[in-house]
């Protein structure tokens, strides 16, 4: 992830195994019908995988006293079985938006075995006196055994960090680790 001054938005780029991806997706879309798969290839992939991605890769807000523990209880009260909506606390779809980031697909390319898919995250803003700006990242965490995900974050403006996620350690704060 690369944060882009002037459009205000964070560049990212995943890279993955295109059939993990196609096997999260086909699971999910596609339980109730074990005959049906879904391609990389489809026509509709990439709204199909930017709403999958939209749910498990994101940045939401919360008040700035809320600790870890807590948001991941929230997260986890709300989190809904279908991909294909919204999570969300809120009572309408626009308080939603408000507190989450949101995805736009710029496109995907193939490169030895790797799928890379970019992407701009448009994220929610934040009062920083009041609140804070949690990272989720479940992609791949129910569907590959043992899956771990590293996001590297250029915020340019301070030092680059990473971000590890694992299943059951699904969230982290969006600022450098200690």
């Amino acid at each position: 992830m690369k944060w882009n001054a002037d459009s205000k938005v964070w560049e990212v780029s995943i890279r993955l195994h295109p059939q993990d991806l196609e096997k999260a997706l086909t699971t999910d879309l596609y339980s109730a019908r074990p005959d049906k798969r879904l391609s990389i290839d489809d026509a509709n992939f990439p709204e199909v995988a930017t709403k999958y991605l939209s749910s498990h890769f994101c940045l939401r807000r919360s008040a700035s006293a809320m600790k870890r523990e807590e948001f991941k209880a929230i997260s986890e009260q709300t989190k809904l079985k279908s991909w294909t909506k919204l999570e969300t606390e809120s009572t309408t779809e626009d308080e939603a938006k408000q507190d989450r980031s949101s995805l736009k697909w710029i496109g995907m390319e193939q490169e030895r075995g790797w799928l890379w898919i970019h992407l701009e995250l448009t994220a929610p803003s934040i009062d920083p006196e009041r609140q804070k700006l949690w990272f989720v990242n479940r992609i791949l965490l129910d569907s590959v055994e043992r899956q771990e995900n590293t996001v590297a974050v250029d915020p340019v403006s301070t030092k680059k960090f990473a971000l590890q996620f694992r299943s059951g350690d699904e969230f982290r704060e969006m600022k450098p680790a200690k």
